[in-house]
């Protein structure tokens, strides 16, 4: 129910709901650690009354990760952007809320315009972003019987199997969101059956 913006700039610089290696790739664009300069995030009251779980940002309020100002020049001045420009850029987004197209990146409206929600009712809540490690895309070569594959021979290694992250090639270049437990459950599962 937000945005991404370069602090540099106050403008957005990517589809805010792209898939997980487009927006990580996005972000390190935008990332120079050495100025401590990472992307701000943020929406407004009702983008936060729409998140389906309270805690996703009241425990990131309460532990300070995440910080509540009354208006954008607020969170404009607190983070170094360029508060003429992210109000522009403010004023842009909801004008693609309201006619349902993001013209510069394509995002889909539909994911959150169900109500209609753009960012116009303070106060607005916002964080500094930078893609996380929390799923490992390479890893062991297994097949359908969750038999670790040998690299030289391209045959199952005898008695060795495989399941969960430790594997890779399960979901191609980008992980399925939500599939990570079930993935390590069903190939778990069918190393225990062709172990015996």
């Amino acid at each position: 129910y937000g945005i991404s913006v370069d602090p540099r700039t106050g403008k957005r610089y990517m589809n805010e709901l792209a898939d997980r290696r487009t927006r990580s790739q996005a972000m390190f664009k935008v990332i120079d650690a050495k100025a401590d300069i990472y992307p701000i995030n943020f929406c407004d009251a009702e983008g936060v009354k729409n998140m389906v779980i309270p805690e996703h940002y009241t425990k990131p309020l309460e532990s300070g990760v995440l910080k509540k100002f009354e208006t954008l020049d607020e969170l404009a001045a607190f983070y170094k952007i360029p508060a003429a420009e992210l109000k522009k850029t403010v004023e842009r987004y909801n004008s693609f809320v309201k006619s349902g197209k993001d013209e510069d990146f394509g995002k889909p409206m539909d994911k959150t315009t169900t109500n209609g929600v753009d960012i116009s009712k303070p106060p607005f809540y916002a964080m500094r972003g930078t893609p996380k490690l929390h799923h490992t895309m390479g890893g062991i070569d297994i097949n359908t019987k969750a038999q670790v594959i040998s690299l030289q021979t391209e045959m199952p290694i005898p008695r060795l199997f495989a399941a969960g992250e430790i594997t890779g090639g399960v979901h191609g270049a980008s992980r399925l969101g939500s599939v990570a437990i079930a993935d390590c459950l069903t190939f778990g599962m069918i190393a225990g059956e062709n172990i015996g």
